[in-house]
């Protein structure tokens, strides 16, 4: 069991660096290499993307590489992506933490 955890520990990382990679590679232009959209994430075009549900992510991801969601650019991105791509990135926003502060 032991070692079945730490394979599964070293998976989700290599998962997560790959996940990193193609968003500074393609996703950061628009939603930044940290989640945080250019647009200050006042869009609904280009949302923030930091901490997003993982598996929203994938879901979202899919249907824009099938055409069930219609948006040009994410299409043509998507597209670009393997099933294996688009879990990876997932991961990798879903992974980053984000501070809430107290305003008293």
């Amino acid at each position: 069991l032991l070692t079945f955890l730490m394979f599964s520990k070293l998976l989700s990382e290599s998962e997560i660096i790959k996940g990193k990679e193609i968003a500074e590679n393609i996703c950061s232009v628009c939603h930044g290499l940290n989640g945080q959209a250019n647009t200050g994430g006042n869009s609904v075009l280009v949302p923030h993307l930091t901490a997003q549900n993982e598996f929203y992510l994938i879901e979202k991801l899919k249907d824009y590489k099938s055409k069930k969601i219609e948006h040009h650019q994410m299409s043509l991105i998507a597209d670009m992506l393997t099933l294996e791509d688009i879990k990876s990135v997932s991961k990798w926003y879903s992974s980053i933490k984000i501070d809430i502060e107290n305003i008293d």
